[in-house]
């Protein structure tokens, strides 16, 4: 368990350790001294595959609307028809 910082510096501290965005900083600038050429991570990559599902609009509201009667179905205790949908095979 950790414990608590005895003061600001420390808390701060940690806080620069555990930061993402300073690691990133040291890595340039390690890079940058010893002459390795600095190639694009993959881990920081971010790319979106085109073969994933896309919900469209209607889709969604669709499906907003279904949960919407559903929880007000519910709240005046009648039978919620969305698990009946799910549990469907």
């Amino acid at each position: 368990m950790k414990r608590a910082p005895r003061s600001i510096e420390e808390w701060l501290y940690f806080k620069l350790l555990d930061s993402a965005g300073f690691h990133r900083f040291v890595r340039r600038i390690y890079r940058r001294i010893n002459g390795i050429k600095d190639t694009p991570d993959i881990e920081y990559r971010q790319t979106i595959s085109p073969l994933l599902y896309k919900t469209t609009n209607l889709q969604k509201f669709k499906a907003f609307k279904i949960l919407f009667a559903d929880e007000f179905r519910s709240s005046f205790g009648f039978h919620r028809k969305a698990n009946d949908l799910m549990n469907r095979r």
